[in-house]
C-alpha cells in the first residue's frame, strides 16, 4: 500500500509507554517553539510554513495525550498523558496570547488565496481570544485561569472516567432481557447479580428488565456517579467566566460561541427556546401515551419518572408497531455490524480497509485497519477501541491520535466505545453508524494544507461537527443496507418487514427525547450563564422545566455529564447539528441510499474540505442552495 506511514506506537504490553509520551511531546513541543521563535525574531521567509509547522506540532501533542489520557490501560499512563496534555494546553495558551506573535501573524502572515486569508482571519480571532490584545497584566492573568480551566477539566473526566456504579439486583429483576444477557449475569455468592453502569450492562437492563424498581436503582447508581465532581464543576464554572469577563464578554456562553455558526449566548437561548416550544406539546402527548401503558402494568403510577421511559418506549415499539428488542439483537452480532459499517463506508465513499494485525496499540483488544482510496493509496489509519475496561472512558466517541496533513502525516483517529462483544441493541447499531459517521469525517478530511482547518478541529465551527455523525444515523433504518450484515446465527438476514416496523417505530416517543435533549442543552447553557453555587437546585430546576417526566429526586446527574467539559456551554450542537444533518439529507435518495453518486458528491463537498470553508458553505456546497432550517422545523412539527 503506497502512501504516507503511520505513527509508530510502542505495543500494547511495553514498558515503554511512559518515556514514549515523555518523548513525543517534547520533541513536538521543540520543534513549535523554534518555528515561534523564528516568526517571533523575523528570522524565517516563511511566517505562513512556520505557523503552520508549530501549529502541527501542538496539535499532534495534544491529541494524542488526550486520548492516551482516556483510554490506556495503565493508570500511571493515563495520569502522565493527562500531565501532558495540561502542558501542551499550557504552551498554546501561551502563544496564542503572545503579542509579539499576534503582531508577527498579522503583519507578516500574507494570504495569497481565499483559503489562506480564511486561517489568517481565523487565527488573529484566535489570539483575542485568549487576550493577545491586551496588556501584560490581562494576559498574565487569563493564561494563569487558562491553566486553571485545563486541570479542573482533566479532573472532573478522570473522576467521570474512574467512577463506574453498580447495583445488585435479584437474579429475578433480570426478567425479560436475553438469555445470554442473563448467562453473562450469574448471581454472586449473596444470590445476588451485580449489573453495572458500563453501557453494555445498563443499556439493555434499562431497555428490556420488567423489574421497575431496579431499573430505577441502576439509573439512581448512574446518576449519582463522580460526587467529587460538585466541587470540581462549581470551579470550573467560576473559572470560565473569569476568563470570559476578562476578555470582555458578558459570560462564558458568549465566548464559547465566538468561533461557532451560533452568534451569541443568547442566541443559544433563542434556538433552545424555540425547539422546546415545538417539541414539549409532543413530549407532553408521549409521555401521556407511556404513562397510559404504564398504568396496565402499575396501576398507582401516577407519573412517568425518568426510569420508566427506556423500557416502556420499547413495549410500545414492539406493541404498536411488532419491534421486539429481543429479536432484533438476534440480528445484530458485534463482528458482523463492525465489518458491515466498514463494507458500507467503503460503497459510500470509495475506501478500502485493510486490518494490520500487528499494528501496535495502546491494548490488545483495540482493532486497526488502514483505509485507502479508490487508487490504493493509504489516507489515514482507523483504531477501534469498543469495549469497556477498567478505566477506559465510559461513554463513545471519536478521538483523534495523528491529524492528516497534506504529504506529510498521515489522519488516524479511533473510536473508543463500550459495545458489547456479542449482541448488540439496535441503539448500539445506530450509536456506532453515528460515531463512525464522525470518523470518515476526520479520514477523508485527513489531507487539509493547514492544522487550523482540520475537519475535526475544535477551534473551528463546532456547533456543526455533529451533522455529519447524525446524517449517518439514517442508514441504520434500510434494509438495502442491513441486509448484508444484519444476520441471525443461522446466517439468515433481519427480514425487510421488521426494518420497516424499525423505520415505522423511528420517532415514537420523539417529542420526549427531544424534551431529554433539551435539558442537556439548557443544563450545560445555564450553568455557565449563571454560575450557581448549588449545583443541584440548578440542575434540578433546568429538569422540571423542559423534561416531561418525574425526575428521580435526590440524583445529581450533572456531576457525570461530560460533556460538560468538551461542549461547556454549547450542548446545544446535538440539535443545531441535527438541523444540518436534516438539511443534508435532502441531499440523498430516502429509497436509495447506496446511490453512490450522492455520497460521493457528500464526501468531496462536505467530508472532504474539512474546516476549510464556513460550515454553511459546505452545506450549500453539497444542496446547491443555502442552508435552511425547514426540513428540522418540518420534522419537529411531525412529533405531534
Amino acid at each position: 500500500m503506497t502512501g504516507l506511514s503511520p505513527l509508530a506506537l510502542p505495543a500494547h504490553d511495553s514498558p515503554a509507554w511512559l518515556d514514549f509520551s515523555d518523548t513525543y511531546v517534547a520533541e513536538r513541543l521543540g520543534l513549535a517553539g523554534r518555528e515561534l521563535d523564528a516568526l517571533r525574531d523575523g528570522s524565517t521567509q516563511d511566517a505562513l510554513g512556520s505557523w503552520n509547522t508549530a501549529d502541527i506540532a501542538t496539535d499532534q501533542a495534544a491529541t494524542l495525550m488526550e486520548t492516551l489520557a482516556e483510554v490506556h490501560p495503565l493508570a500511571d499512563v493515563r495520569k502522565r498523558a493527562s500531565e501532558l496534555h495540561q502542558d501542551v494546553v499550557g504552551f498554546v495558551s501561551r502563544r496564542d496570547s503572545d503579542p509579539v506573535l499576534y503582531a508577527a501573524v498579522r503583519d507578516r502572515l500574507v494570504a495569497t488565496d481565499p483559503e489562506t486569508e480564511y486561517l489568517r482571519a481565523l487565527v488573529l480571532r484566535d489570539f483575542e481570544l485568549e487576550g493577545a490584545h491586551l496588556d501584560d497584566e490581562a494576559r498574565a492573568h487569563i493564561t494563569d485561569v487558562t491553566a486553571q480551566i485545563t486541570q479542573a477539566s482533566n479532573e472532573f473526566s478522570d473522576n467521570i472516567r474512574e467512577d463506574v456504579g453498580s447495583v445488585k439486583v435479584p437474579a429475578a429483576a433480570l426478567a425479560g432481557l436475553p438469555q445470554d444477557y442473563i448467562d453473562a449475569h450469574t448471581p454472586g455468592p449473596d444470590g445476588l447479580v451485580t449489573i453495572t453502569t458500563d453501557y453494555p450492562d445498563m443499556v439493555p437492563f434499562l431497555d428490556m428488565a420488567a423489574d421497575r424498581d431496579a431499573r430505577e436503582a441502576l439509573m439512581r447508581a448512574d446518576y449519582n456517579r463522580a460526587p467529587a465532581n460538585d466541587a470540581v464543576l462549581r470551579r470550573l464554572l467560576a473559572l470560565r467566566q473569569q476568563k470570559a469577563q476578562a476578555l470582555g464578554f458578558a459570560s462564558w456562553p458568549d465566548y464559547a460561541t465566538a468561533p461557532m455558526m451560533m452568534t451569541d449566548g443568547d442566541g443559544i437561548e433563542t434556538f433552545l427556546t424555540e425547539v422546546n416550544a415545538a417539541a414539549h406539546p409532543a413530549g407532553l402527548k408521549d409521555v401521556q401515551m407511556i404513562l397510559d401503558r404504564l398504568q396496565q402494568d402499575h396501576p398507582d403510577a401516577t407519573a412517568v419518572k425518568v426510569s420508566d421511559s427506556r423500557y416502556y418506549l420499547e413495549v410500545l415499539k414492539a406493541e404498536k408497531f411488532g419491534v421486539d428488542g429481543r429479536v432484533v439483537r438476534e440480528y445484530l452480532d458485534y463482528a458482523r455490524v463492525r465489518d458491515g459499517i466498514i463494507a458500507l463506508a467503503g460503497t459510500l465513499f470509495e475506501l478500502t480497509f485493510a486490518p494490520v494485525s500487528d499494528a501496535p496499540r495502546w491494548h490488545e483488544d483495540v482493532e486497526v485497519y488502514d483505509v485507502a482510496d479508490a487508487g490504493g493509496t493509504r489516507i489515514g489509519r482507523i483504531h477501534l477501541d469498543m469495549h469497556p475496561r477498567a478505566g477506559k472512558y465510559g461513554h463513545m466517541a471519536c478521538f483523534g491520535v495523528v491529524g492528516g496533513i497534506a504529504d506529510t502525516h498521515l489522519a488516524e483517529n479511533a473510536l473508543v466505545c463500550n459495545f458489547p462483544r456479542g449482541k448488540m441493541t439496535f441503539d448500539d447499531l445506530e450509536t456506532f453508524l453515528h460515531e463512525f459517521g464522525h470518523l470518515m469525517h476526520g479520514i477523508v478530511s485527513g489531507r487539509a494544507r493547514y492544522a487550523r482547518l482540520a475537519g475535526l478541529s475544535e477551534r473551528g465551527e463546532w456547533d456543526s461537527v455533529e451533522a455529519p455523525s447524525q446524517l449517518l444515523e439514517d442508514w441504520a433504518y434500510s434494509h438495502a443496507v442491513l441486509k448484508d450484515f444484519a444476520t441471525n446465527d443461522a446466517g439468515e438476514p433481519i427480514p425487510a418487514s421488521l426494518v420497516d416496523s424499525i423505520r415505522a417505530s423511528r420517532d415514537l416517543g420523539g417529542g420526549l427525547l427531544t424534551c431529554r435533549q433539551l435539558v442537556y442543552a439548557n443544563l450545560s447553557y445555564r450553568l455557565h450563564r449563571d454560575v450557581p453555587e448549588d449545583l443541584a437546585a440548578a440542575s434540578a430546576a433546568v429538569e422540571r422545566e423542559f423534561d416531561v417526566r418525574e425526575p428521580l429526586d435526590g440524583t445529581h446527574q450533572y456531576r457525570s455529564f461530560g460533556h460538560l467539559t468538551t461542549y461547556s456551554s454549547c450542548y446545544y450542537t446535538y440539535q443545531w447539528s441535527l438541523s444540518i444533518a436534516k438539511d443534508l439529507a435532502t441531499g440523498f435518495d430516502i429509497d436509495d441510499l447506496l446511490n453512490v453518486e450522492h455520497s460521493r458528491r457528500y464526501r468531496d463537498t462536505v467530508l472532504a474540505p474539512g474546516g476549510s470553508k464556513p460550515a454553511a458553505q459546505l452545506v450549500e456546497d453539497f444542496l446547491g442552495r443555502p442552508f435552511t432550517t425547514d426540513a428540522y422545523a418540518a420534522w419537529l412539527a411531525s412529533l405531534a
